[in-house]
């Protein structure tokens, strides 16, 4: 059995961090980063640390970097700190009023040590002052008319945004410890949401044995290839990951569970799914129908209720099925010389 590694004493780092010295913090870091690649969860805490103090020396555009890839984590609370600071990280910067600021007029020190009369500075500054900032006033409400416009502008972009949706996913079995999805995402507008865009564009990179395919406006047919169940269960969560990114909706994982036995001349499969809707929130128009090896087992999305899928089938083997048909012909040969022999035919002879 593989050792599982020691657990790392961050503590140094973290006190380096509250203190502000961001240099040290990075030193005791950066070692550690490499020992412990990111799908551990020690290793995510380090690049969490690591992100913070990249912050700190006004390194942003590696802090990104780093929490773009905390945002797809498997550990919920650092994927929720992760996001945080994207927030804060992609922020726009405002431009500052020179008003809110205050200038000093520059010193002109003399080789005594005092300073220029400050006749021969007014001199010197010939610039007109600026003109006095008109008064804004007390602040006023908006008008009905404003209200009215934002109203019906908010509501236009959540029909836009988030209408009807149908989703339709397939978990079948083509093969003995192998599992395939097909998933079609349906658009009611006949064109590609903003969310689905998204989704797009950020799956086919990430993911280039995954394939998608536009068979009709505003469709998308998401297939997988057929991995084994681990890897297939590693693929859709990270599927389910970036969706959620996508959607801004933290969606449920569900539970995959694939049971075989062999019986030499062919496997035997039951397949499970469950999956649990209790934390979605509800969203208008969305429908989803969920199946298991084309349709054999089929449900529907229903807001509060869990799905419970399970399926069961029969694999031939055709190792299997050689084996079994070499082993019939070796007795019917058997068999046939058995009866030579009681015939007083004896045992075959080559010719003389």
């Amino acid at each position: 059995m593989n050792e599982q590694p020691a657990p790392l004493d961050l503590t140094p780092a973290e006190t380096a961090l509250e203190r502000g010295d961001y240099g040290q913090c990075l030193e005791q870091l950066c070692p550690l980063a490499e020992s412990r690649p990111l799908p551990d969860p020690e290793g995510a805490r380090i690049r969490m640390l690591m992100g913070t103090a990249l912050m700190g020396q006004g390194r942003d555009q590696e802090a990104l970097t780093i929490c773009q890839l905390l945002s797809r984590s498997g550990e919920p609370q650092l994927r929720q700190q992760a996001r945080q600071l994207l927030t804060i990280l992609e922020a726009p910067s405002l431009d500052r009023p020179e008003s809110w600021s205050m200038k000093l007029p520059p010193l002109s020190i003399q080789a005594s040590g005092d300073a220029a009369p400050a006749a021969s500075r007014r001199r010197r500054s010939r610039k007109p002052l600026p003109p006095p900032l008109p008064p804004t006033g007390p602040t006023r409400p908006p008008a009905l008319g404003f209200a009215v416009l934002v109203t019906a502008v908010l509501l236009a972009l959540t029909v836009i945004l988030s209408g009807c949706v149908r989703m339709q996913a397939d978990v079948r079995s083509p093969a003995p410890d192998r599992l395939q999805l097909a998933w079609e995402i349906q658009s009611s507008t006949d064109q590609l949401l903003p969310w689905q865009q998204r989704f797009d564009q950020k799956l086919q990179p990430l993911r280039p044995d995954v394939t998608v395919e536009h068979p009709r406006p505003g469709a998308q047919r998401i297939i997988t290839a057929a991995l084994p169940s681990a890897a297939f269960r590693s693929t859709l969560t990270q599927m389910l990951q970036l969706l959620s990114n996508s959607v801004g909706i933290d969606l449920p994982t569900p539970r995959i569970k694939l049971v075989e036995r062999n019986w030499l001349v062919g496997v035997q499969q039951r397949l499970i799914l469950e999956l649990d809707f209790d934390q979605l929130p509800d969203l208008p128009g969305f429908d989803l129908a969920l199946g298991l090896n084309h349709g054999q087992a089929s449900q529907t999305f229903d807001r509060g209720k869990s799905v419970d899928l399970e399926v069961t089938s029969w694999l031939w083997s055709p190792l299997g099925l050689g084996s079994l048909m070499v082993s019939i012909l070796l007795l019917l040969s058997l068999l046939l010389q058995g009866v030579r022999r009681r015939l007083g035919f004896g045992f075959p002879e080559l010719p003389s």
